[in-house]
């Protein structure tokens, strides 16, 4: 069977195992008439009616959950070599751009992210920086030595954008250094009555 066509029935499958289970709970909590119905078919336990149908639609969120990490597990770039084609995981490369920012100590906290395209691959970059950090600095740091290791170590030429995206600033504020505040008091004198 096409690929395709086993994708739409395990829809089909996952869609009416779904309502089957909405429908039990709904029954047996709701309409009293149609859990009789229902109960007279699998027996007069009406928990039972309510536990069926609760099983159901945890089995298809477990699915899907389980699906999407199985996922992101196989998910490789491959790219040409020598004498043929390696894949690295994608996982893998994460967990060493990663490494990599951990090199930095105004990053406190790393997470990234791979887009890949069919020509090239794009990385974003979440992290969570110091306080007092020059963010531009760090940013363009971070960027030419993710790119250079990524190229040098995993052999990954096509490397369109790296983004820096920095969720949270961690600490207080440094105190201002003393020559900006007499600067600014001889910047700004106080107005004459």
């Amino acid at each position: 069977m096409k690929k395709g066509m086993v994708k739409f029935l395990d829809i089909l499958v996952a869609l009416g195992v779904v309502a089957l289970g909405g429908l039990m709970i709904y029954s047996s909590l709701f309409n009293k008439e149609l859990s009789t119905k229902i109960n007279n078919l699998i027996g007069n336990i009406p928990l039972i009616e309510a536990s069926i149908g609760l099983f159901l639609i945890l089995s298809i969120l477990l699915r899907i959950a389980s699906r999407q990490k199985a996922h992101e597990k196989d998910c490789f770039i491959n790219f040409e070599a020598d004498g043929g084609s390696v894949g690295v995981s994608t996982k893998a490369i994460r967990d060493f751009i990663e490494q990599i920012c951990k090199e930095f100590s105004a990053v406190k906290n790393i997470e990234s992210k791979l887009i890949q395209n069919k020509t090239a691959i794009d990385i974003i970059i979440f992290i969570k920086v110091a306080s007092g950090s020059k963010i531009p600095e760090l940013s363009h740091m971070l960027q030419q030595r993710v790119r250079e290791s990524v190229r040098e170590s995993m052999g990954l030429e096509e490397i369109r954008n790296i983004t820096i995206k920095v969720r949270e600033i961690i600490g207080s504020p440094p105190p201002p250094s003393p020559s900006l505040i007499s600067s600014s008091v001889t910047n700004n004198p106080e107005p004459a009555d």
